[in-house]
């Protein structure tokens, strides 16, 4: 952090400074990815249905993220933090299947810190269960993350959040 402001101020330009500082803190989340990512369905269509009233559409796909948590709640720098998603899939009957992307972003004090490329798979209809491990650099602040997970098919998607604590 410091050498991004002493660059500032050997410039002359204080934006760049402040900008590399930014920068510096940032860093470690910069090598971070996703490890351990899994997903599958875990229910049918008329499962979903009924536990979530999702009915298909007559002429487009509908996707809807039913919950999302962090596990554990609290982690310490150098441990992982597990994402869980759980999202429905609607499609209408003369459609098999779609293209279905499901994408991490993680924040901090409302700075996106990192973006998984997005995880695309053809789907058919029905609940889905999603995993996704995210390391916790060594030198982590403390505070409070969010990770926004969105799940888009087609014109529709979704978004949740999960939070977690950096002690």
């Amino acid at each position: 952090m410091a050498g991004g402001l002493t660059t500032g101020l050997l410039t002359g330009n204080v934006g760049y400074g402040i900008a590399g500082a930014a920068a510096g803190a940032a860093l470690a989340w910069g090598a971070v990815k996703l490890v351990q990512y899994h997903s599958q369905q875990v229910r049918t269509p008329e499962q979903d249905q009924s536990l979530y009233g999702l009915t298909p559409s007559t002429n487009s796909v509908l996707v809807k993220l039913n919950k999302g948590t962090a596990s554990p709640e609290t982690v310490s720098p150098g441990q992982q933090v597990t994402i869980v998603s759980d999202y429905s899939l609607a499609l209408p009957p003369s459609q098999g299947s779609a293209s279905v992307q499901e994408i991490y972003a993680l924040k901090k004090d409302g700075k996106l810190l990192f973006q998984s490329p997005p995880q695309t798979a053809q789907r058919t209809a029905g609940g889905y269960a999603v995993n996704a491990a995210i390391p916790i650099p060594a030198d982590a602040k403390p505070g409070t993350y969010v990770v926004e997970t969105k799940v888009q098919a087609g014109s529709s998607y979704d978004v949740n959040q999960a939070v977690f604590i950096v002690r």
